[in-house]
């Protein structure tokens, strides 16, 4: 990747970092029972920030592509970050709640292996773990099953 290879990708992180901040604090308050929840106010919050999110994941992409990624780290490199990632997401992330996310977010059509669990595990988020939050999955583009909701664009 070479020396200042992501330069201009984490330059743009300042552009809308305060953002994310505000919208992170915005929806803590709520939690805590501090604030009423507003959803024009997440709304409005959330368009603060977008267009430059959004331009930067896009400008990000080449920069992480995974030739250069390959050319750029070794095999063991990305095994230790791999490994790494794992015990953060194990640490932090409630598997109860992401598991059935990536159910409702994912188009079977588009990849219909994924999510690359055992049928036991995706049985359990499916017909189990879905029903914790069920009020919350009615939002995402598909069902349970990966297929899309009507008025989701394929």
């Amino acid at each position: 990747m070479g020396a200042n290879a992501m330069t201009q990708n984490s330059e743009q992180h300042h552009r809308f970092q305060e953002g994310i901040d505000d919208l992170q604090r915005y929806i803590k308050e709520v939690l805590d029972g501090k604030t009423v929840y507003e959803g024009n106010l997440l709304i409005q919050k959330l368009d603060s920030f977008a267009e430059e999110l959004v331009e930067h994941l896009h400008d990000e992409l080449p920069t992480i592509e995974s030739t250069k990624m390959r050319a750029a780290f070794t095999v063991q490199d990305l095994m230790k970050i791999k490994a790494a990632l794992g015990k953060r997401v194990l640490k932090e992330v409630s598997l109860t709640t992401v598991l059935p996310l990536g159910l409702v977010l994912h188009d079977k059509s588009t990849a219909p292996e994924f999510p690359p669990l055992p049928r036991l595990v995706v049985w359990v988020v499916r017909y189990g773990l879905w029903y914790l939050h069920s009020d919350a999955w009615e939002f995402g583009p598909c069902d349970a099953y990966g297929k899309l909701k009507p008025g989701f664009v394929q």
